[in-house]
């Protein structure tokens, strides 16, 4: 009897160790089934969020672009509307709109810098890529390109020398462009170059017998000067301020040690006459750009040396619809072995509009609510900007984000 107790003992006592296995391995299942579970159940949270991030980032910038980028209130509302109509694992989020008080800090109306939705603007659509918060908007962008070609050295003015291509800007008119020449860095006080206002610049134009003609290397501009010799040549025509009758006329600034003597010639336009696919050429009188007051060695002509020292371009854009400016700034480089020099530029009226939808949201996974808890999250960030040429919308990578306290 002693002997059948034990065997019945010895069975009970491994039962007994198997559904301890079965609940060790059983439990060590179950919880890698929920981690499982829960990783899956994030993942497609987050590409449900992520999508509609971005629905509601292209639609609410679409409507602000289309709109014409005035105030933000109505495509918030557009945005929410677009988060609602994409739930997260069935679950409907609605964001808040953000929206704040319009100042002149704060153009944008944005609540707070990370709220659900930021407006603003990109710099660009090529990277690096900055995206600012309280950064002026506007559908007007301009593309303008100065190339000077000019083998000579002698200071002299040659009409056709400099050629400038307003390429693109829409909305835009160019008011002025101003070329700065570079400091001396060395030399007796005389070294300096200078524009020669003595001579007066010159616009390219059709013929000396009529110049009221239009299409010989120019498009779109009234090249009829304020005043000019008499007919039959119109010879030493005049384009000073202020000129009445033509679009272009010419102003010096920043004046050296000698009266006729300047660092600066400015080109201004009467209304709107630079605009969008407009161009011409034109000459200026500049004078010992590379004398001894700069570093050797010396270019051979100003062509070259405009790009070899650096001198700087200032084109002041306007919004002709909203009539706000701004200014676009570049400088000439150099085209080694030969006589020119370029600066291709943008700018004008604010950048490209852009908007941010960004949110944090709890999920509910399936074992976590068989226990009644919640401590999953999952965010999402989306950036569309709206192209003012194709009234189109596209999603960007932002390099940068500047968000100044409103």
């Amino acid at each position: 009897m002693q002997t059948l107790h034990t065997k019945q003992q010895l069975h009970q006592n491994r039962r007994g160790i198997a559904i301890l296995w079965l609940i060790l391995w059983g439990g060590m299942f179950l919880t890698f089934f929920c981690v499982v579970l829960e990783i899956s159940t994030l993942w497609q949270a987050h590409v449900e969020f992520k999508n509609s991030m971005d629905a509601a980032a292209l639609a609410a910038v679409k409507d602000w672009g289309v709109s014409g980028v005035g105030p933000t209130n109505i495509p918030r509302n557009v945005g929410v509307a677009y988060t609602q109509a994409n739930p997260i694992l069935g679950t409907t989020f609605t964001p808040q709109t953000n929206l704040g008080t319009v100042t002149p800090a704060n153009p944008n109306a944005n609540d707070t810098n990370n709220g659900n939705f930021v407006f603003g603007a990109i710099n660009g659509v090529t990277a690096p890529i900055t995206f600012n918060g309280n950064a002026e908007v506007s559908c007007a962008a301009g593309d303008v390109t100065i190339r000077i070609t000019d083998n000579s050295a002698d200071g002299g003015v040659y009409a056709d020398s400099i050629y400038v291509s307003f390429n693109e800007g829409s909305n835009l008119a160019i008011d002025s462009i101003k070329f700065i020449l570079p400091d001396k860095v060395k030399g007796p006080a005389s070294a300096f170059a200078y524009f020669d206002s003595s001579d007066p610049p010159q616009v390219l134009t059709p013929s000396n017998a009529d110049i009221t003609l239009t299409g010989w290397d120019l498009n779109g501009l009234d090249t009829e000067p304020s005043s000019h010799g008499p007919a039959p040549d119109y010879l030493n025509r005049i384009w000073s301020d202020p000129n009445n009758n033509g679009d272009i006329f010419f102003t010096f600034e920043d004046q050296l040690e000698a009266p006729e003597k300047w660092k600066s010639v400015r080109i201004n336009f009467n209304g709107n006459s630079f605009i969008e696919t407009d161009f011409f050429h034109f000459g200026v009188s500049t004078n010992q750009l590379g004398p001894s007051g700069y570093p050797s060695p010396y270019p051979g002509n100003v062509g070259e040396a405009f790009g070899y020292y650096g001198v700087t371009v200032e084109v002041e854009f306007r919004n002709t619809i909203t009539n706000q400016t701004s200014t676009g700034f570049g400088v000439f480089v150099d085209d080694p072995g030969t006589s020119s020099s370029e600066v291709h530029l943008t700018g004008g009226g604010g950048g490209f509009p852009a908007v941010v939808a960004q949110a944090t949201v709890p999920v509910q996974g399936f074992c976590t609510s068989l226990f009644g808890v919640s401590f999953f999250n999952v965010s999402a960030s989306s950036v569309a900007y709206y192209d003012c040429s194709t009234n189109r919308t596209h999603l960007v990578d932002i390099t940068n984000f500047i968000f100044p306290v409103p």
